[in-house]
């Protein structure tokens, strides 16, 4: 069986010591002490969840960080330092992902391995693909399919979709698959940035300026160039901004505030929005010119309720990366009651609300299986009758009995009276909860997914709010 971690050193005490720990750990690992055999190595085992290195010969540790940056570029790489050797991460080598200070601490080196073979199997679960998409849903793999598509062009991006979709994964997808990935990633919130300073934080400022601007300071667009620059809620952004921003994109070029030098840009542009962009430039809050320029080519990513067999897959990943944050023996677990009441939830939140409930069900539950009445009370799926439905008297006029039925009739089609009961049922569930179509599947003890398919079937529509149904 191949072993997944490789050790590449010239140190003895190196050597023995990580020997020790990874012993005490329970890891097996392969040891190299040159480039040669490291490198033989590397061809041998391209199945590597992490390199650690420490070698003395820096012309070597460069050949082999060179080697594995060409050749096994998604393998992470953490150098061994003493304390006297650690250097400012900004100045870390091209692949490096982090450094481990020797003497090494277990717990710490533990942590490290457990990230990096998380990682590798979130690989696995979505065929290797190097962006984190958690799931295997239709909608995930046209996303992803997206993503591959415009990663290799420098077209300008629009993702559209409720808050905590993963917009920002997609955002840092594309620019990690891009020719610009070795270049900055640079996010900034527009809604979160006052309107007064929103200019100052993504084209920079010069001293005196303003008050307040007690030095020259260089802005988003500058720290991103060469790289990618993403916008969230680019629907928040002020009129005046919305101007300045598609000069910048028509001309790529602009000025600092307070500066008169011309700064030329190049940079790729991803925004993202939950808003509607089209209705609000109906209402006269965006720019129809800026919407064109941003809208070159739109991925749309669905809410978790309309791809609810990805669930089972983003808890397991949650639980796993809370076990590692919470440094606990064993991983939280969901049995099939807690996946089907999550699947049933509407979950506004979407994804980052399903991090969120694991996060506070591994503190309240560590390591035990969570299932249905272990959930938080609005979570829980509760089972009512039918019978609960009719309990309204003049409701049960309405709908329990089709006015075609003749309960007196010699013969009577069982089948068609039990359809036309079954649709009123229906109709009530749902004009009992305004149609939203997850409440009415709690009312008439079914699947959501289950109803949908139900109403597809019968034909069941409310002409007024026909959209509603599904996608509530």
């Amino acid at each position: 069986m191949n072993k997944t971690l490789l050790t590449i050193s010239d140190d003895g005490d190196v050597i023995a010591k990580m020997t020790a720990v990874f012993e005490f750990i329970g890891k097996e690992v392969t040891f190299s002490n040159s480039y040669e055999s490291a490198k033989n190595e590397l061809e041998a085992n391209s199945d590597l969840s992490l390199v650690f290195i420490s070698l003395n010969e820096k012309s070597q540790e460069a050949k082999i960080l060179e080697f594995l940056n060409h050749n096994l570029p998604l393998v992470p790489i953490y150098l061994i330092r003493r304390e006297n050797e650690l250097c400012h991460p900004s100045k870390a080598p091209k692949g490096v992902v982090g450094q481990i200070r020797f003497p090494v601490n277990y717990k710490s080196l533990m942590r490290t391995i457990r990230q990096a073979e998380l990682e590798k199997d979130m690989g696995n679960c979505n065929d290797s693909y190097p962006v984190s998409l958690s799931g295997n849903s239709p909608e995930i793999r046209k996303v992803e399919a997206l993503i591959h598509h415009v990663s290799q062009s420098d077209a300008n991006v629009l993702l559209l979709g409720e808050s905590g979709t993963g917009k920002e994964v997609v955002a840092r997808g594309i620019h990690k698959l891009s020719i610009r990935a070795e270049q900055p990633f640079i996010a900034v919130n527009c809604g979160a940035i006052p309107p007064d300073l929103l200019e100052s934080e993504l084209f920079g400022h010069e001293k005196g300026a303003f008050t307040g601007a007690i030095n020259t300071r260089r802005g988003r667009f500058e720290l991103a160039e060469g790289g990618t620059l993403f916008l969230d809620e680019i629907g928040d952004m002020p009129l005046p901004m919305q101007v300045k921003l598609l000069r910048v994109i028509q001309e790529r070029a602009y000025e600092r505030v307070g500066g008169t030098k011309t700064i030329v840009s190049n940079v790729r542009l991803i925004a993202a929005t939950h808003q509607d962009l089209e209705k609000r430039i109906d209402e006269g809050k965006f720019r129809t010119d800026l919407f064109y320029r941003l809208n070159v080519f739109p991925i749309e990513l669905s809410p978790l309720r309309d791809r609810s067999s990805d669930i089972p897959i983003l808890l397991k990943e949650f639980a796993s990366k809370m076990q590692l944050e919470l440094e606990q023996s064993t991983a939280i677990e969901f049995d099939e009651s807690a996946i089907e009441a999550l699947a049933d939830h509407p979950l506004p939140g979407n994804v980052r609300e399903i991090e969120n409930l694991v996060e506070r069900l591994a503190i309240l539950y560590p390591g035990e299986v969570i299932s249905n009445e272990k959930l938080p009370d609005r979570y829980q799926l509760t089972h009512s009758t039918p019978a609960t439905i009719m309990s309204d008297s003049s409701a049960s006029q309405t709908y329990c009995i089709p006015p075609d039925a003749n309960l007196n009739a010699d013969i009577i089609d069982l089948k068609t009276y039990l359809s036309s009961l079954e649709k009123n049922l229906i109709y009530q569930a749902l004009d009992n909860t305004n149609w939203v179509v997850s409440k009415a599947a709690r009312s008439l003890s079914l699947r959501r997914t289950t109803l949908i398919q139900k109403i597809r079937k019968l034909g069941i529509h409310n002409q007024s709010i026909q959209s509603n149904v599904v996608n509530a």
